[in-house]
């Protein structure tokens, strides 16, 4: 369980690290994620509530990071993809082609793809919340097992972060 709640861990963090960095590596970038904020949630104030987001996922990494916070952190998590989880589904359900900008770059569209995605991150979020409530100090994992934690939570942290433009790549009309 050692490599599970590791894998958890790095995974979670590193993408909310890359959807943080994502919104904030230039002005534009971060008003796109505003305006992408405004479309799928109307009623909120678009700019303090694009401000609270970055925060949040600014705040995951460094939680995870240090073991006493590590629950805060996972919970954190948990808390946003539900707010994300709750966005798309609107936009889904009242018709809306809202550019997603969970990762900057993507104007795909919110879809059944970012739900999938959003699902994975909740399993990996909740397993970890799990693990950590319940577990004591994870025992060492050594220099390979590192190794293998960390090259499986960046392959799934890169096709996670994907996992929107892949599916619009089967649901596009031609």
């Amino acid at each position: 369980m050692d490599y599970v709640f590791a894998v958890c861990r790095l995974l979670v963090g590193i993408v909310f690290v890359t959807s943080a960095v994502s919104k904030l590596r230039g002005r534009a970038a971060y008003e796109e994620f505003t305006a992408a904020t405004r479309a799928l949630a109307p009623r909120l104030p678009a700019r303090p509530a694009a401000a609270l987001v970055v925060a949040a996922e600014v705040a995951v990494a460094p939680l995870l990071a240090w073991r006493p916070t590590v629950t805060a952190g996972f919970v954190t998590a948990l808390g946003l993809l539900a707010a994300f989880t709750a966005a798309i589904v609107l936009a889904l359900r009242r018709g809306r082609r809202v550019p997603c900008r969970c990762f900057g770059a993507s104007t795909a569209p919110v879809g059944p793809g970012h739900l999938v995605r959003n699902a994975a991150l909740i399993a990996a979020a909740s397993a970890g919340a799990v693990q950590a409530g319940t577990a004591g100090v994870p025992a060492d994992l050594g220099p390979a097992g590192l190794a293998a934690v960390a090259l499986a939570a960046g392959a799934a942290a890169v096709l996670l972060s994907a996992a929107g433009d892949i599916a619009g790549l089967f649901t596009s009309p031609p």
